[in-house]
């Protein structure tokens, strides 16, 4: 990011700041997306969370990532399922270590210093308008957007197909008026 000003003199330039850790969404296993954590991260279902977890077991305002020193401390925000770490509910906040697994309903996270293997990666990681904003949808809703992006398609064919159909016929009736 590059501030501009008036001269060249008063240009400044801003870097932003390298993750100090990164969650790895898991999936059967294997990583799916994963963020990178920058500061402060608010974990839920409401959509001004920092990651956004769309699962009907994730309260709304679920868990809060804090850094402190090299890692992070997780505190549960009063969520009615609890926050987990390696399978333990945890009743106040926790220090976080390498490796450690968040559990938030039926969403797990991996918690890493380094940046997750990207050989494993199966998902992508978006940024949105500068934040990490991003979106974790589950097994069902995916499978629901790819049923209606097929019948999208299909839509589009059988519209395209009659458009040919009609162009057709309308050439051959136009040539039988003319004689």
């Amino acid at each position: 990011m590059r501030y501009i000003a008036e001269n060249e003199d008063e240009s400044l330039t801003v870097q932003a700041p390298l993750p100090t850790a990164y969650l790895s969404l898991l999936k059967e296993g294997r990583v799916s997306h994963y963020f990178p954590l920058r500061g402060e991260v608010a974990m839920g279902r409401e959509k001004d969370n920092t990651i956004v977890v769309a699962d009907k077991k994730v309260s709304r305002h679920h868990a809060l990532l804090t850094p402190i020193s090299d890692t992070f401390v997780i505190h549960d925000q009063g969520s009615a399922n609890g926050t987990y770490v390696n399978g333990v509910q945890i009743g106040q906040p926790t220090r976080l270590h390498q490796n450690d697994k968040i559990t938030l309903g039926d969403s797990t996270f991996l918690f890493t210093t380094q940046p997750p293997d990207l050989g494993l990666r199966e998902g992508a990681f978006s940024a949105r308008a500068g934040s990490f904003l991003n979106y974790v949808t589950s097994d069902r809703s995916m499978e629901n957007s790819l049923i209606w992006f097929a019948v999208g398609c299909m839509g589009l064919v059988i519209v395209a197909l009659m458009l040919a159909l009609a162009l057709i016929l309308g050439m051959f009736l136009g040539q039988g008026a003319l004689f």
